[in-house]
């Protein structure tokens, strides 16, 4: 399969003609070949007599939805990766639907760039099953009970599973940064946008704009709701240096009973 070039096969499940006939034309131009279906049941007969190398489902559908689709497949055995499309009611359930095994999700109304570029990193990563953490990676499911007191000690490190992680501070502020598997699906960063001191930044929500040395602009969700206190100059001022561990921005979060349920606790 090439990674991120021409001949990549693709389905499509949504339940409206006009995201069918953008989608295939958007990535049609990109030499990928596109099939289309309207619901869950006619995927299921699709990926059952044909291998794909991407699903990209709507996350609200009649009948079944985008997180029972995901489970099916996970329950047949279908290894193939799944980017979620969804609007802005539904933000939590696409970070539960990365928590279930998905890729990655792309927010309606989307642009051109918007979509390829999760539709170029999830072909870069190539095929993976679907499956939540793995046992032996030091890495578990975050449970609501487990943060109802918010014991959190300083260096408690949580993520957004293919986007973004937040490290826990004393005095409660949180470091955050991008996921090392980000950058190992992108080219060099060639800029880069952050949120500036004092803005607002909400889970689930672009927070960073990258654009490669190759001309790909790519968006980071933010792992945490809060208010920004700080910014790390250094990597506004040199992008390419920025990795898996550089911390961009300072957060004093202000949801974190109701969010980090939502992200995996390393």
């Amino acid at each position: 399969m090439e990674k991120d070039g021409s001949g990549s096969r693709i389905l499509v499940i949504d339940d409206e003609e006009i995201i069918h006939e953008s989608l295939k034309r958007i990535l049609g131009r990109q030499g990928h070949h596109v099939d289309t279906v309207f619901g869950a049941p006619e995927a299921l007969i699709c990926l059952a007599t044909r291998e794909y190398d991407l699903v990209l489902t709507d996350l609200m559908m009649p009948d079944i939805n985008g997180l029972q689709l995901l489970e099916t497949m996970r329950t047949k055995g279908y290894e193939v990766p799944v980017l979620m499309i969804t609007g802005y009611p539904t933000i939590r359930t696409a970070l539960e639907a990365l928590r279930l095994g998905a890729v990655d999700y792309v927010s309606k109304p989307f642009t051109r760039q918007e979509l390829l570029g999760p539709v170029n990193r999830t072909l870069r990563r190539g095929t993976a099953p679907l499956a939540g953490p793995s046992k032996g990676t030091g890495e578990t499911e975050a449970t609501g009970s487990e943060f109802s007191q918010l014991n959190l000690d300083p260096g408690d490190r949580f993520r957004l599973r293919q986007h973004s992680w937040a490290v826990y501070q004393q005095g409660g502020l949180v470091k955050v940064g991008i996921e090392k598997s980000f950058f190992e699906a992108i080219d060099t960063v060639a800029s880069l946008e952050v949120p500036g001191e004092n803005d607002i930044v909400e889970q689930g929500l672009v927070g960073f704009s990258l654009k490669t040395t190759s001309g790909e602009k790519h968006n980071v969700f933010m792992p945490l709701s809060g208010q920004v206190v700080k910014v790390n100059q250094d990597a506004l001022d040199d992008p390419s240096s920025v990795a898996g561990d550089t911390w961009l921005v300072l957060v004093l979060p202000n949801r974190l009973d109701a969010e980090l349920p939502l992200l995996l606790s390393c």
